[in-house]
């Protein structure tokens, strides 16, 4: 398998443009993609077992842009078994959710995934077993636990969902394989790793411990705004496709207006030498970035205040560091609240409970990984900052309209 970093070896990434979600669209634009990086065999040996790994967060219809939609996945497998390879679609969804057959029963059901081994002759995993792996070269992790099929198959295909992400900025190849930690698992390395560089730097381990053969993105219907769960679907048009996510997220940040500079995991990689943010290194292929790219694409409100190359006085800075005064908190709408508990049971540093029916949140025991946030299927849990740290940002705002 290829390595994820870039540092000149001319990786290839194909974005080709796809209007919508119509099979035949979808079967063309892959097949192309796939034709413009090398090849499929070029990546995966035909007649190999091979882990597919979608982004299925929730169990959400897939118009609303939360999960890699079946459509895509769909053509994805296809193409593997017409190389002769056996496929297993797997994935665990978020850290609200416990990882049982029956949860993911209806995971698949409800993304849309029910159909595909009848159409395409894939499996879909119920072995919601796990095992642990050792990473000794790891920067700030060197264990994880990862998903039963993944010890199962020769090569892995990641066929993430492009979206903003409140934690990360941008979600899309690397931090879809998050997704290999077994559901509950997931708040627990939250906590372990509450500061988003250090974050970052997990998830780069674990990108590294892995190293998918192939990234394929669906950034068709993408989403903005407060994602991973509570954005807004927008239409964007492409399929991109490489054998670096650090390539393809690259291109992927281009293709949605964002700085890559600015997304924590991206920035990290670059710091470990992995990846050049300018983009050198990346052989770009298929259809122009430019005639493809969205235009002011809603970024969450975490993000919002920050500009890249923007720099306040070290007053501000100080306390922007000390995080809970200034970052944006969670919290509960009570009249969107359902009591239904999936807040309570993604926080990783016991701060969400139920009082009286309905979700509250300590401020206090609160470290702001927002895993309540992302597992809201009703938006009742939205990002404010407290009283000092809007004056803050009011302040801070005045300042940057000053410079």
């Amino acid at each position: 398998m290829d390595k994820p970093g870039l540092a000149g070896e001319g990786i290839p990434v194909a974005v080709v443009a796809c209007p919508d979600y119509m099979p035949q669209n979808v079967s063309r634009a892959l097949r192309r993609a796939l034709d413009l990086v090398g090849g499929l065999p070029a990546f995966v040996p035909p007649g190999s077992r091979v882990l597919v790994k979608p982004n299925l967060l929730q169990a959400v219809p897939p118009e609303r842009a939360v999960c890699t939609h079946p459509v895509v996945t769909g053509e994805v497998v296809r193409s593997l078994t017409d190389e002769g390879c056996s496929v297993t679609v797997a994935d665990s969804p978020g850290g609200g959710t416990r990882y049982t057959e029956r949860n993911m029963e209806r995971v698949y059901r409800v993304c849309g995934y029910a159909h595909l081994p009848e159409e395409t002759g894939c499996s879909l995993n119920h072995d919601c077993r796990y095992r642990e792996i050792t990473v000794p070269g790891g920067s700030v992790c060197t264990r994880f636990p990862l998903i039963y099929p993944y010890f199962q198959a020769d090569s892995i295909v990641s066929v993430s969902k492009a979206k903003t992400h409140v934690l990360t900025l941008v979600t899309g190849a690397t931090k879809n394989l998050f997704g290999l930690l077994p559901g509950l698992e997931k708040p627990l390395f939250h906590s372990r790793f509450p500061d988003p560089a250090v974050f970052s730097d997990m998830l780069l381990d674990l990108l590294l411990a892995v190293r998918p053969a192939l990234h394929i993105v669906d950034a068709i219907v993408v989403m903005e705004g407060d994602g991973p769960m509570s954005g807004s679907p927008r239409p964007l048009g492409a399929i991109v496709v490489s054998p670096s996510a650090l390539a393809a997220d690259i291109v992927l940040c281009r293709l949605m207006g964002i700085d890559p500079a600015r997304v924590p995991y991206l920035a990290r990689a670059a710091a470990r030498g992995l990846v050049a943010l300018d983009g050198s290194g990346i052989d770009l292929r298929g259809d122009p970035v430019s005639m493809l790219r969205g235009e002011d694409f809603r970024i969450p409100g975490t993000y919002a205040s920050e500009k890249s190359g923007f720099s306040i006085p070290l007053v501000f800075r100080v306390v922007h560091r000390l995080g809970k005064v200034y970052q944006l908190r969670p919290v509960v709408d009570g009249s969107r609240c359902s009591g239904c508990g999936r807040c309570t049971v993604a926080c990783p540093s016991n701060a969400a409970a139920l009082v009286h029916g309905r979700a509250r949140i300590d401020p206090r025991k609160c470290i702001r990984c927002y895993c309540c946030h992302e597992m809201c299927e009703q938006g009742a849990i939205r990002l404010e900052r407290g009283v000092v740290g809007a004056l803050i940002h009011a302040i801070a705002g005045e300042k940057r309209h000053e410079e």
